[in-house]
């Protein structure tokens, strides 16, 4: 599930995997000062302890050696280097807003990557809300499909997933999106449930996962199962290239506005991107509860934040400091500096400097998402090691 802004496909994963471990030199990392964490005086300390002792649940699951992301021999890049910090935060008294603040300061430690001189990107995503029917009947006639039986999902050389059908012993691309438009696979009985809008459905496909709305007020939740393995193409960059929209304007309200002001070149348009995404019913889910993140926790609103692994382990805290468009008006900033958690993965996050905020689910949190194409400072919060700890720690300015 992820940002229009930067048309780009991020899709949830339904458990936490191993991951490619990049080869960089962990002498660009450098430990900073708490005083250097612009806000850091003013956070939620207990709310903070509260996620990370969640976040500990999850690690506490894992194999030990279990790699959760990160670059070669980053410490805190295994599950068995927070188990230390996870065992202290469970004596701490989590209503004393002072003790879960020594606790951060005593345990984690700030670092900063150095190497590329780059300012980090920070866009926003969310939980899409799409009217439907679990029935086919009246304005409710576009189909969203399960994961087919006959498409598989295995792991490639470079260990990241690949989808598609065998055919001769080759992995090949399931149907395009063109050709399960136009009945591809209406025998096979995948349909979860109808939507009214073939709009909605595409821009929740990007999203990779959603609530669908049913006429009676009840919610089904949905969540990522897979995708059709055909080549992603943003949107966004093709209306540009066809001189629809104008570059400096494109988001995803002016895309959206435009197929719905275009229904007869819409369905055309949107599948020049080929790549297809399947959904499944996630029946058990709470729905005051965000949705489930590639780390295996449900995402919380201006918490979770998807990462590019490779570079950032899952369930590592990040300090972020960006801004955050205005409801009263969309170009105006606020600032916006927060502890979050690495929590989700996408296709179009990479790089140390680059993340995704999730936003939450409704027409606030899809507002958000829409306008978020910020700058911002990104750090990560790693365990204390005795090696790390001789490191000198720098101030910043």
């Amino acid at each position: 599930m992820k940002s229009f802004v930067r048309f780009c496909a991020l899709f949830l994963a339904g458990g936490l995997v191993a991951c490619v471990q990049t080869q960089e030199n962990l002498s660009d990392f450098y430990p900073v000062s708490y005083q250097n964490l612009s806000g850091w005086d003013k956070e939620n300390y207990s709310q903070l302890l509260t996620l990370f002792r969640q976040n500990c649940q999850q690690i506490q699951k894992l194999p030990p050696n279990r790699y959760l992301g990160g670059v070669k021999g980053l410490f805190g890049g295994k599950a068995q280097d927070w188990l230390p910090a996870c065992n202290a935060a469970m004596t701490i008294n989590i209503s004393d807003p002072v003790q879960s603040k020594q606790f951060f300061e005593t345990w984690l430690q700030p670092y900063q990557y150095t190497s590329s001189g780059q300012t980090g990107k920070v866009t926003g995503y969310y939980e899409p809300e799409v009217q439907g029917s679990t029935v086919r009947f009246g304005a409710y006639q576009t189909p969203v499909y399960a994961k087919p039986s006959d498409l598989i999902a295995r792991k490639n050389t470079d260990g990241q997933v690949e989808y598609g059908v065998v055919q001769d012993g080759i992995l090949v691309p399931y149907y395009s999106r063109a050709e399960i438009d136009r009945g591809a696979l209406k025998s096979k009985n995948l349909e979860i449930a109808w939507v009214k809008d073939p709009i909605d459905l595409f821009f929740m496909q990007i999203q990779g996962s959603g609530r669908i709305v049913l006429p009676d007020g009840n919610i089904v939740r949905l969540g990522y199962a897979g995708k059709n393995g055909q080549p992603y193409t943003a949107l966004g960059k093709v209306m540009i290239d066809q001189g629809l929209l104008d570059a400096q304007s494109v988001d995803m309200y002016s895309v959206r506005s435009w197929l719905h002001s275009h229904p007869d070149q819409a369905v055309a348009l949107m599948e020049q991107n080929k790549n297809y995404v399947f959904f499944r019913s996630l029946k058990d889910q709470n729905p005051n509860t965000g949705p489930i993140g590639a780390f295996g926790s449900s995402l919380i609103a201006g918490r979770s934040v998807a990462v590019d692994r490779q570079w950032i382990p899952l369930g590592v805290p990040l300090w972020l400091e960006t801004t955050m468009p205005t409801t009263a008006n969309s170009q105006g900033r606020s600032p916006w500096k927060h502890m979050v958690f690495a929590q989700d993965i996408g296709g179009g996050i990479n790089g140390i400097n680059r993340i995704d905020l999730f936003t939450g689910w409704g027409s606030q949190a899809a507002w958000y998402a829409g306008f978020m194409n910020e700058q911002g400072k990104i750090l990560m919060l790693l365990p204390r090691h005795s090696e790390q700890q001789s490191l000198p720690v720098m101030t910043t300015k």
